[in-house]
């Protein structure tokens, strides 16, 4: 408004008391006292005049740019206004004096022009509309407000299609506004809608369509994912062969070959090794599984110097330098976390602060989010730091099946890879979803189970329920458990007070003071004769074809076909390795075989399993190791002795850890304050890795090497 008072002020200002009365004079004079219409005519006369050609059109300029006459038109006035800054430059110097007590001159024409560009952006600007910004862009091609309608123009278009909101919409703004600030938004709706858009139906054909049609796309990663949960959703060897023929090119190929061959080869035999060969000859990694295996497995770990931390590789070479308060276990999706001045952010391996430290809490990446706190509440970012979800929840857990539950105002719902909250948060609980469906608490306190589009499948007749697994989940009616099946038909009729996990196809169940087992079937096919005890709960599973059973307060090992093979008549048992279960008489602990003969006597205060060849054994209130002859192997002296793994096995004494050798050599002497197994494992699953502390200093130790790998400065061994 103050720009368009200056085209009235300008005039007023330089106009002065007229003595001559020339066409152009005349016409100055008129607009001085307001007569417009005879300011036009003696303008638009004098336009036929060459000499007065450049103030004629000035003239008509400041009468269309002033707004209290019928001839106001900002498009008119900025036509002449260029036809007088064009042919100014042209006129005699000795016109422009004659013309520049009129106020007409280059600067006067400079300033005029800006006030009409400045006025039409305003006009333009509070129109607000797509024909209004493009009606600018065309008449004033040359204004300095240019750029500032062409961002208002991008913004308004932006704003129409976000309320269309299709991926379409998005393709032809992103094709249309190339250069605009909203572009980069715009590319991620489109994609997010077009990946959600194209796969709504959730089937294998729906995400193989995609990938096929859009290798590019950010979501990629998230459909060759859902092909690979689809095709492999009972996790059999046979599933995972059939998807690494049909879709050698999805990400998760290796993963599948890796998965064949762990399960495959579980019993580490050679000859089974062997069979895998021959009924895998297009396993890629035959030659070389061990090195591949290895080399996936090679990664940063976190270091620290005083009160810093860092990051070495596998050779112990330092990688990152110690600057951080704190530093995650490993590195995920490229990613690890670190801290600080007390906030989460994320480094990759080159060392760079790809995402700021403005996080309070932060779980490690996967499959490209990661759910992190700010402001007391939770949301999603992507690797690249995007706000996938707004934080807006209590609670965000870990995703399963591609949906994650969320909490909001104490109640819970869920929301998909893409940030959706696809199920809203109205159930009073709910667990994670497991073999297409998840287990919700209604508002009546009822459970039941929805699918992944909210649906309700099983109706809410259970005063709990558990998760599904292998088609199967346990529930409870009046205060009694049984067990159901994805369609809602009791498998295991609700008369049980506590029911265990199926273990080699077997269930405990509990009733009164006894117990029995059934079948997958709900078959009971162990009776329930036997006598109920709380740690039977936990100890109680098939394992290896046995199960710990109590009669009499005594107790023995049934077999699968509900056989008591070992009788009841011990104390106390424990589970069979290589051959032998530990057993207690009276107090004393020795070891059986399967046939039930004892054959190393009950002679000790305690006794663990077999592993590795030795056990554990307590004499005296100290630990050594015996062979399955019965044999010493090591004598007893430790205060607490774990398994042997690997040849290797952590011992206790005064309070100090150690590491002994199946010999009984002291491979690190009790040294160690604290010590703790890294999670990496070895190509054989094996962890080949330990963090030891002596006066709160760290150190890393390679049990395969038996070697330090790296120590802190002032690591004392």
């Amino acid at each position: 408004m103050k720009k368009s008072v200056t085209i009235l002020v300008l005039f007023c200002v330089m106009f002065p008391a007229f003595i001559q009365a020339g066409g152009i004079e005349n016409g100055f004079k008129a607009l001085s006292v307001y007569d417009y219409f005879k300011a036009k005519t003696l303008f638009t006369k004098e336009l036929n005049s060459k000499s007065n050609y450049a103030a004629a059109t000035y003239g008509l300029s400041v009468l269309a740019a002033r707004r209290d006459n019928h001839f106001y038109n900002l498009d008119t006035a900025y036509k002449y206004i260029l036809e007088a800054k064009n042919t100014y430059p042209a006129v005699p110097e000795k016109q422009k004096l004659k013309w520049k007590p009129l106020g007409i001159d280059s600067l006067n024409i400079a300033l005029l022009k800006d006030s009409i560009e400045y006025n039409a952006y305003a006009i333009a600007a509070a129109h607000n509309t797509m024909q209004e910004y493009a009606h600018y862009i065309s008449t004033y091609p040359t204004s300095a407000k240019i750029p500032q309608i062409i961002k208002l123009r991008d913004l308004l278009a932006f704003n129409i299609t976000s309320k269309e909101n299709t991926y379409q919409s998005y393709k032809t703004f992103m094709e249309t506004y190339p250069q605009s600030l909203e572009f980069d938004e715009a590319k991620k709706r489109y994609e997010i809608l077009l990946f959600q858009t194209l796969t709504a139906e959730h089937s294998i054909k729906n995400y193989v369509d995609f990938i096929n049609a859009y290798s590019q796309s950010p979501y990629e990663r998230a459909a060759e994912d859902s092909v690979y949960r689809l095709s492999t959703a009972h996790q059999q060897i046979d599933e995972y062969h059939a998807f690494v023929k049909q879709y050698p090119n999805n990400r998760n190929v290796q993963d599948a070959w890796r998965k064949i061959y762990a399960m495959y080869t579980m019993d580490g035999k050679p000859e089974t090794y062997q069979r895998f060969q021959t009924a895998y000859p297009d396993y890629p990694y035959l030659q070389h599984a061990d090195s591949d295996m290895i080399l996936s497995r090679t990664v940063f770990y976190p270091v620290k110097q005083g009160d810093k931390w860092g990051y070495i590789d596998s050779t112990g070479k330092l990688r990152i330098q110690y600057k951080y308060e704190w530093a995650d276990t490993a590195f995920f999706d490229g990613l690890a976390a670190v801290a600080l001045n007390d906030k989460i952010g994320f480094i990759n391996k080159r060392g760079e602060l790809v995402i700021p430290c403005v996080y309070e809490e932060a779980d490690h990446f996967y499959k490209t989010i990661s759910i992190v706190k700010k402001g007391g509440l939770y949301g999603i970012i992507s690797s690249i730091g995007q706000v996938m979800v707004p934080f807006e929840y209590q609670e965000i857990l870990e995703f399963s099946e591609g949906y994650a539950e969320v909490e909001k105002n104490n109640l819970f719902g869920y929301i998909n890879l893409l940030g959706d909250e696809v199920i809203p948060a109205k159930y009073l609980d709910a667990l994670d979803f497991s073999e297409g469906l998840a287990s919700v608490e209604n508002s009546t306190s009822k459970y039941g189970y929805i699918n992944h589009q909210g649906n309700m499948v099983i109706a809410f007749n259970y005063d709990w329920a558990d998760r599904f697994n292998d088609s199967l989940a346990k529930a409870k009616i009046n205060g009694k458990f049984g067990v159901i099946d994805m369609q809602g038909n009791s498998i295991c009729s609700f008369n049980y007070d506590n029911l265990g996990d199926f273990s080699e196809g077997f269930m405990m169940l509990v009733q009164g003071i006894n117990i029995g087992y059934c079948n997958r079937k709900g078959n009971l096919k162990i009776p329930m004769k036997y006598e109920f005890t709380p740690d039977l709960l936990r100890d109680g599973n098939f394992r290896n074809g046995f199960a710990k059973v109590q009669l009499h307060k005594k107790r023995g090992f049934v077999d699968t076909l509900g056989k008591l093979v070992i009788l009841c008549k011990y104390d106390d048992v424990s589970y069979f390795a290589n051959g032998l279960a530990p057993v207690s008489v009276t107090k004393k602990w020795g070891y059986i075989n399967e046939k039930g003969k004892l054959v190393i006597p009950t002679k000790y205060e305690f006794a663990y399993p077999f592993s590795d060849s030795l056990a554990r054994v307590k004499i005296n209130g100290l630990y050594g190791y015996i062979g399955a002859d019965g044999k010493p192997v090591i004598d007893a002296q430790y205060n607490q002795a774990n398994d042997f793994k690997n040849n290797l096995a952590l011992v206790i004494k005064d309070g100090k850890y150690g590491l002994i050798d199946k010999t009984g050599t002291a491979i690190v002497p009790c040294i160690w304050s604290d010590v703790k197994y890294m999670s990496q494992r070895d190509p054989l699953g094996q962890r080949w890795l330990l963090k030891a502390t002596v006066n709160n200093k760290m150190a890393y130790y390679n049990l395969t090497t038996r070697r330090y790998l790296w120590e802190e400065e002032g690591f004392d061994k």
